[in-house]
């Protein structure tokens, strides 16, 4: 039979000791790098895809699209700048009155468009960034969308109908291939 030695309480604390003296530097730089992780994450603008297109006049707008409660909170915060041919449309999901836009930590200037079935119900023409609290807070009359571009990119107003587009798969262009590879209208075969 073998006899299970306990160590006494001193190799105990020893052994605790050197273990926390390991653990201890790992918890704090693990820490650390999670604090910047988190401070970067939240920090980075988002990069949502180009779904829809809006023509207006002679200008045609590539436009991202805001749905879920994130996107929309976070909208256009952080990005360095704005194309003048894109914008983003945020999709409220439901008409609201009284719709609180701000540009809080937002980079450039932007006119936003707020829209109840593509007619423009308010405008706010260049709005300013704001980067710290309390920014002011812009209000559209109702909208179920609302439109934000560059200032000036655009001369929308107050009653336009906006011509807001999903962007297709695949372009219709009426153009088919042959089994000779060569290209020809449909109306021609």
């Amino acid at each position: 039979m073998q006899i299970l030695k306990i160590p006494n309480e001193k190799d105990l604390y020893a052994a605790a000791f050197k273990l926390l003296n390991i653990l201890g530097p790992v918890a704090g730089v693990s820490i650390i790098i999670g604090t910047v992780a988190i401070g970067y994450v939240q920090t980075r603008p988002q990069d949502l895809p180009v779904t829809h297109i809006l023509t207006h006049g002679k200008r045609t707008f590539k436009l991202s699209v805001a749905s879920t409660p994130e996107q929309l909170e976070k909208g256009l915060k952080f990005q360095a700048s704005l194309n003048g041919s894109r914008g983003m449309l945020f999709n409220l999901g439901r008409e609201i009155y009284n719709v609180p836009f701000w540009m809080y930590k937002v980079n450039f200037p932007l006119d936003i468009f707020y829209l109840k079935g593509n007619v423009v119900t308010t405008a706010v023409y260049n709005a300013q960034p704001c980067h710290k609290t309390p920014c002011p807070i812009y209000k559209g009359k109702v909208a179920n969308q609302v439109l934000e571009l560059a200032t000036g990119a655009a001369n929308i107003k107050v009653g336009d109908r906006l011509n807001i587009q999903p962007l297709s798969v695949l372009p219709k262009n009426n153009i088919g291939v042959d089994s000779g590879n060569s290209l020809r209208t449909k109306n021609n075969r």
